[in-house]
């Protein structure tokens, strides 16, 4: 019996092995982002949760990347997109703090799938759902800055029916923000010949 343990052992051990081996301890801020979410998870009212979630999500296309979109697929990539839904559904409460984060992300950002792609789309409801907020934070990036902005929220697949893009140059248009509006309608058209 004892030995039959410990050959059970040693084939659990080595079958087990692969998986030891290959696991990443997360990051610092992928544990900060991680530990934040969960306490948010658990009281989603919490306005002091909300503003602690929302201090530690990254500011930047680096750490960014590094968290939701690392080389390895590893960090967050697994389930980024639950951290990403709550960072953007905080722009209900702090619609100025969230838009800030999400643009100085995305000015910096080219198209992938997962995290990058979802926070692209984050970044366009959030335009539609505050648009005064939003052109204004979109006209104190530099031009090149804002330009590479716009280009990302325009590439995807299918952007020539994307209502949601519409709905974000519509608003643009009513508030008066014509010149802006026409940015994103040129950056439709760009992306729509490039698939041609």
């Amino acid at each position: 019996m004892d030995q039959n343990i410990k050959i059970l052992f040693c084939q659990l051990l080595f079958f087990a092995s692969p998986f030891v081996a290959f696991s990443q301890p997360l990051s610092p801020q992928s544990k900060e982002v991680k530990a934040a979410w969960e306490a948010l998870n658990k009281q989603p009212d919490s306005k002091q949760l909300q503003l602690a979630y929302l201090k530690v999500f990254p500011s930047n296309k680096r750490d960014f990347v590094a968290v939701f979109e690392p080389d390895d697929f590893k960090q967050l990539y697994s389930g980024g997109e639950k951290y990403i839904d709550s960072f953007a559904a905080l722009a209900k409460n702090y619609p100025g703090a969230v838009i800030d984060k999400s643009i100085n992300i995305g000015k910096d950002l080219q198209w992938e799938a997962d995290g990058i792609g979802q926070l692209q789309g984050a970044i366009v409801v959030m335009g539609v759902n505050n648009t005064i907020i939003f052109s204004k934070r979109l006209k104190l990036l530099t031009v090149i800055q804002q330009s590479r902005l716009i280009k990302f929220l325009a590439d995807e697949d299918g952007i020539k029916h994307d209502q949601t893009y519409q709905e974000l140059i519509n608003g643009l248009i009513k508030i008066g923000e014509k010149a802006l509006a026409h940015k994103f309608e040129i950056a439709r058209t760009e992306r729509e010949k490039e698939k041609e």
